[in-house]
């Protein structure tokens, strides 16, 4: 079972918010769109990215740039709805929100968070330390 302190009463949107001018990736099906600058977040369901406006719970995953390690999370392994392979294996999770879970990205060079819709995970297993 995760531990409640990685749970957070913030939803996808509010996020995002905080994360206004960072540079982003957004993953969707058959979109292959260059990173670019969260320029909005509206109240509800759109951001705008690169002058195009995107329903952030409907995309696969959003990733942001720039943003440092955090100061505590969770090995674990994501099950997505979309093709991933291993993928998503062996992540450190920063806090599940009420519609989102937040995952500090694989690799140091260019340090980045992963956020997910719920919607896009099947399941999320805890990851012990061999």
């Amino acid at each position: 079972m995760l531990k409640s302190p990685f749970h957070t009463k913030i939803s996808l949107q509010e996020r995002l918010s905080q994360l206004t001018g960072h540079l982003v990736e957004i993953n969707a099906a058959r979109l292959g769109l260059e990173p670019g600058r969260l320029q909005k977040v509206y109240k509800r369901n759109f951001i705008q990215v690169q002058q195009e406006l995107f329903v952030a719970t409907s995309l696969n995953s959003i990733r942001v740039f720039d943003i440092s390690e955090p100061r505590r999370s969770l090995l674990i392994g994501i099950r997505t709805t979309f093709p991933s392979g291993n993928a998503f294996n062996q992540m450190k999770l920063v806090q599940i929100g009420l519609n989102f879970i937040e995952v500090q990205a694989k690799g140091k060079k260019y340090p980045s968070r992963i956020l997910f819709p719920l919607n896009k995970i099947e399941g999320i297993f805890r990851i012990t330390p061999a």
